[in-house]
């Protein structure tokens, strides 16, 4: 968890003070679980990548909702590297709203079985349309980071999240 927190300190967009500028930004902090068909292993080679979040979001009245996100695609993937960029996430709050977030941007650094990941991008669709859209994750691998020299690979995770949508 304090891995989580430094690291969305130092990556997350700046805060908007009260009253001045933009609009207050909706904040996600939840968690998340993704899976890898076929397993990661040394190789990149295309993975079919499914991740589910669950979120508990704060918006600019500073009413608390819960989301929840889905991602479903193929992209090339190993052990030692995702392309996350460009893809589409769909946020769906409880309170009937959705946002469609592409993602066009990543940085990522993997430390033994943690991986930290950074994604950039715009909401294209449905709530907050046109703002720009930050996520920050911690992922633990699940399995033994020698996984990814077995037959079958590195197959799930599961981890830490926040998605934080701003105006720009």
């Amino acid at each position: 968890m304090a891995v989580l927190t430094a690291y969305c300190l130092v990556w997350s967009p700046p805060a908007q003070a009260h009253g001045h500028g933009p609009e207050a930004p909706i904040t996600c902090l939840g968690t998340y679980q993704t899976a890898w068909t076929p397993g990661l292993s040394l190789v990149p080679r295309p993975t079919r990548i499914s991740t589910t979040e669950t979120y508990t979001c704060t918006g600019p009245s500073g009413r608390t909702t819960r989301a929840a996100g889905r991602f479903e695609g193929t992209l090339t993937a190993s052990c030692l590297q995702v392309s996350t960029a460009p893809f589409r996430e769909v946020v769906r709050f409880d309170d009937g709203h959705e946002s469609t977030i592409e993602y066009t941007a990543n940085l990522r650094a993997r430390a033994g079985a943690v991986s930290l990941t950074k994604l950039e991008g715009s909401v294209i669709a449905g709530r907050a349309k046109g703002h720009h859209a930050f996520r920050t994750a911690q992922l633990l691998h699940r399995g033994l980071p020698t996984a990814c020299l077995a037959p079958g690979g590195l197959r799930e995770g599961a981890g830490l999240a926040q998605l934080v949508i701003a105006s720009g």
